[in-house]
């Protein structure tokens, strides 16, 4: 049977795969542009959208304008996200 602790390091290590699944899954999409052809994929980059932009925008407002013009936004949210994940796991074994 699993513990309080046990629970909470799944249900969070989870939580962070999937968020990390439907950046991934924007930045395909983003290189296809797969909803100029089909309506459904306009559907599930919108879903998508609102998914990952709670987390993204927050750190794409951070970075610096101008440049080469690439988004690092998601990269530095994977790394951060994984890295509040290890923490967590961290604090919670230590209860």
């Amino acid at each position: 049977m699993l513990g309080l602790r046990e629970i909470l390091i799944r249900a969070a290590y989870y939580l962070v795969n999937l968020e990390v699944f439907f950046i991934l899954v924007r930045i395909v999409l983003s290189w296809v542009r797969p909803r100029r052809y089909n309506r459904t994929f306009s559907q599930l980059e919108e879903i998508l959208w609102r998914l990952t932009e709670p987390v993204l925008g927050p750190i794409r407002s951070r970075l610096p304008t101008g440049g080469i013009g690439l988004d690092f936004s998601p990269i530095i949210a994977i790394f951060l996200l994984t890295l509040l994940f290890n923490i967590f796991q961290w604090i919670v074994g230590q209860l």
